[in-house]
């Protein structure tokens, strides 16, 4: 698969490269479009690539939209990073951070940016951040500062203590695996992940993160970026092709696929669910779109001056889910990997 300009992986100059085309100048000041937003609500956070004054150079700057009775406002929260994540509870925002030659996971409260907090004690390679839906944990891949690249897992960090531990013990055959994509599900109890095999194939997995079982959930394909639905049912993906990729939401319990919109195979994408689970937003380069499944309608919102990279819609309406699905995972690592060797 050659178009995976999705990835964020600084530390390596492969994955580096795919970020480098179609990439603008950011003004500090964005241009602001009146536009009628009656069903959004919320605020997003997402990375925009840009020029930073502070730094001198060019880097990830986290920016913030919030929506009010149907128009919108941008305000630049002056940090470089990317994957930012809300926290479901307070106006906390996650993100991960270049420093020097290590990645480190940072946090902020949107109403006094400027302080940050780093969580990360052990430095190293970090990507695709994601908050648990009760916001105590965060989920991401990587190796740390002390480990090879061929060591490269998914990891879990108890945001109290900030003590992380990896949850996958996937075995490397002597080559580096990329990970595409990381999302929490409903409980705070599994993950959905996205994971390059042998073959040439991006598929995805459910992870059961207190007894580290996985299983396969989609195979055969190139599946990547999956973003778990707010009330649990279904897995939002995307499914590339040799013509034109499309998006997908995959059932959990019953596996039915549905697609619902293609999308421009050479345009930098990214997705997130909205609260209710009924709407999708999402970026094709510096332009925000909204997609509502239930009329089927793609609207354009507005379009920033570079490149998105990540979003995430802040969660206002908690998601009731009073019953624990009785669907146990029962398929081990071992397993999966004796199919796809």
């Amino acid at each position: 698969m050659s178009n995976r300009n999705q990835v964020g992986n600084f530390g390596n100059t492969k994955i580096f490269k795919l970020f480098s085309l179609g990439f603008i100048f950011v003004s500090l000041f964005l241009p602001v479009t009146v536009v009628a937003l009656p069903e959004l609500t919320g605020r997003i956070a997402y990375s925009v690539r840009g020029f930073n004054e502070g730094f001198g150079k060019f880097d990830y700057n986290i920016q913030m939209t919030t929506f009010v009775d149907g128009d919108y406002k941008t305000r630049s929260l002056n940090h470089p990073g990317y994957y930012a994540v809300w926290s479901p509870e307070e106006d906390i925002l996650y993100f991960i951070q270049r420093v020097k030659t290590e990645s480190h996971i940072f946090s902020i409260d949107v109403n006094s940016p400027r302080q940050k907090t780093q969580l990360t004690e052990i430095g190293g390679t970090y990507r695709f951040l994601a908050i648990s839906p009760d916001g105590k944990k965060l989920a991401f891949n990587g190796y740390t500062s002390q480990q090879r690249q061929q060591e490269n897992q998914i990891w879990v960090m108890d945001i109290k203590s900030r003590q992380m531990e990896a949850v996958t013990a996937i075995p490397h055959f002597g080559r580096t695996f990329f990970f595409y994509g990381i999302s929490w599900g409903p409980f705070s109890k599994r993950l959905v992940f996205s994971l390059e095999r042998p073959g040439g194939l991006e598929q995805l997995f459910l992870l059961d993160t207190e007894t580290q079982e996985i299983e396969v959930l989609t195979e055969f394909n190139i599946d990547i970026y999956p973003v778990w639905t707010p009330d649990g049912e279904n897995i939002l993906f995307k499914r590339w092709d040799r013509e034109i990729d499309t998006m997908y939401s995959i059932n959990v319990e019953t596996r039915v696929l549905t697609p619902l919109y293609d999308i421009d195979k050479n345009a930098g994408m990214w997705t997130d669910w909205s609260a209710d689970s009924r709407s999708i937003i999402y970026s094709l380069w510096g332009v925000f779109y909204l997609h509502d499944l239930d009329a089927g309608k793609t609207e354009k919102l507005f379009e920033v001056d570079g490149g998105i990279f990540g979003i995430s819609w802040w969660k206002q309406e908690a998601i009731s889910l009073p019953v624990e699905p009785k669907q146990k995972i029962t398929t081990t690592w071992g397993d999966v990997k004796s199919t796809l060797r």
